[in-house]
Parts: C-alpha cells; structure tokens; sequence
C-alpha cells in the first residue's frame, strides 16, 4: 500500500477546475462518457463562475505537497434513476500512484460528513455493471449493491 503524506481534503475552490480536468485526462484520456459532459462539465463550470461565493455543495479535492491528487464531486439527489433522495457521486478520481493509500476513502468520508450534517441519509454511485475496479473500491468504502436494477435496450 502506497504511503499517503500528509494529504489534505478539502472544498473544491474555482482554481481547483483545470487541476480536475488534468487528473482526469491523466487516467482516462480523451475517451468520456457522456456523463462528464452531462453532470462533470456542468459541475465544473459552475465552479469556475466568477460570482461564486462558495463551493456547490458535495465537492471535495484532495491535496498534498506537489498539487491536486485526487476529487469527488456530487450533488444532492432527488428521484432520478429511481432513487429514492440522497446524495449521489457524480465522479470520483485518485492519482494512479496513491491509489490504495487512503485517498479515496478520506474523500467519501468528507461527503459523508457533510450529508450526515444536513440531514442527508443514504449516499450513491451508478456504475457501469463492468465497472469491477470502482465496485471493489465501493464496497470497501461500506456501500452496498443497491436493490434497483436499471434495463436498457439499444434501439
């Protein structure tokens, strides 16, 4: 397990933004769901807004010494996908080299903080059913396989 000096969590601030996009880009390339345009992107610029006084609600960075390592990013959720509300994790990335270290964990423990403070009480993910690697990570992190099963049908 990778040693994790000194990391720091905090709220994501407007400079944080291409930091976000960086990391990213690092681990998956140019090859994006359209999830991150559809929620990542709109997060994001939200951020970058000039007026913003604080940060959206559910986004945390994680740093050390050389710079951004790791974020998550959420939002609070109603009923979509069919769940019941809560909060739901949009996208959640560790750099590569200190993953195992505590990173990722130490971030969905600063959300749930902040959900339990406000009264949230059940936090998601959807993932993709091959999705192996972020299921593993969930699990360990005390989520549960949800009860819901989503169809789809190409047309």
């Amino acid at each position: 397990m990778p040693e994790t000096p000194d990391i720091n969590i905090r709220p994501i601030r407007q400079a944080d933004s291409d930091a976000v996009r960086a990391l990213d880009s690092s681990i998956q390339g140019a090859d994006r769901s359209t999830t991150w345009d559809t929620y990542v992107e709109r997060l994001l610029s939200i951020i970058e807004l000039d007026w913003l006084q604080y940060p959206p609600w559910g986004c945390f960075v994680a740093e050390n010494e050389s710079g951004l390592v790791g974020f998550l990013l959420a939002e609070r959720q109603t009923t979509a996908y069919g769940l019941p509300p809560g909060a739901r994790i949009v996208a959640m990335a560790v750099e590569p080299s200190l993953r195992r270290a505590g990173i990722g964990r130490m971030l969905v423990q600063a959300l749930e903080w902040q959900a339990r403070n406000e009264g949230i009480k059940q936090i998601y993910s959807v993932l993709l059913a091959e999705d192996d690697r972020d299921s593993k990570f969930l699990d360990s992190a005390g989520f549960n396989a949800s009860d819901l099963k989503i169809f789809s049908k190409r047309v």
